[in-house]
């Protein structure tokens, strides 16, 4: 989360709800106070990037806006407001001019905020009825822009790469598009199979290793041959949600008597995320010295992937 949407939006994302008027008015007042954009926040009158031409609408968005969207996302994330009006001298520097909320079509304009920069980038965008007459509701455009874990961004349409400098966004020199490379954070991750003394079992644990979380985390565990005592199993659904805590979708496959593995598939819930240094319990099985048996694991998130096999017996 951005340092202000941590600072200002919090509640709005923590309770999974829209932003309000409130909140924008609220954000209003405080900026005016400060009397400056700083790095993070970007005012622009939406006058002149929207108007009844949605293609029109695209292209200014993804040639206007773009070094904005490189710029925030390779500094520390940021809030570009589109409707809210900056006029130098006055006070307050910064006013509503709310726009014909039926003239935003969202989908057009997050494609178009998807092809401005590459590679992509996180962001989300929701609108904000500020005012509502007769019915005719107006309203403003939050873009919230992820400081990037994964600089830098170029524009498509330019191939530059851009960095806020106090409240506009500059064209990068040569050194620092370096040092954003070198930057980069990244998860890494990887499974273990210890040996639990008492009362006697092992357990497969999943590590982050890196400096960056793991995103949109998917495990595939294979055993082989399948591990069995007799016609039971050794390894169950029921085993594994006792030990594994939940942050987990599972899929369990036993195979057959001819293909003769266990397959299990983990793949992380929605919004859930491994942080770095952080062990996870995947699950727990008894403990025996199984014969010529393998465990492989294939690991895949976002920015990283990764193939290990362990020796049971």
């Amino acid at each position: 989360m951005s340092k202000i949407k941590e600072l200002h939006f919090r509640n709005a994302f923590l309770e999974n709800r829209n932003v309000t008027k409130d909140d924008v008015l609220k954000f209003l007042r405080y900026i005016n106070n400060v009397g400056d954009e700083g790095t993070q926040f970007d005012a622009k009158d939406i006058g002149k990037i929207l108007g009844d031409d949605l293609e029109i609408a695209f292209d200014k968005i993804r040639t206007e806006m773009g070094k904005h969207f490189s710029a925030m996302a390779n500094t520390a994330g940021g809030l570009i407001a589109v409707g809210i009006r900056e006029t130098k001298g006055q006070i307050p520097k910064f006013t509503l001019n709310p726009y014909d909320v039926s003239k935003f079509d969202l989908q057009y304009i997050q494609r178009a905020i998807v092809t401005s920069v590459e590679p992509k980038i996180e962001f989300s965008v929701e609108v904000v009825e500020m005012e509502n007459v007769g019915g005719y509701s107006k309203g403003i455009l939050l873009i919230f822009i992820e400081q990037s874990l994964h600089p830098p961004h170029q524009v498509v349409c330019n191939k530059t790469y851009y960095f806020r400098h106090g409240d506009s966004s500059e064209p990068a020199t040569h050194s620092l598009i370096q040092a954003m490379f070198r930057s980069r954070r990244n998860p890494e991750l990887s499974v273990d199979v210890i040996k639990v003394a008492n009362p006697g079992f092992l357990r497969v644990l999943i590590k982050n290793k890196g400096n960056a979380p793991a995103y949109h985390t998917h495990i595939v565990i294979n055993i082989f041959p399948r591990l069995m005592r007799g016609s039971e199993y050794l390894i169950t659904d029921k085993m594994i949600e006792e030990t594994t805590d939940g942050i987990w979708n599972i899929k369990s496959n036993y195979g057959s008597a001819k293909q003769n593995n266990m397959k299990f598939r983990f793949r992380a819930s929605p919004g859930e995320i491994i942080l770095p240094e952080v062990n996870e319990i995947l699950f727990d099985f008894p403990f025996a010295s199984y014969n010529n048996a393998k465990l492989t694991a294939d690991i895949f998130c976002d920015g990283h992937s990764t193939h290990q096999e362990f020796d049971l017996s």
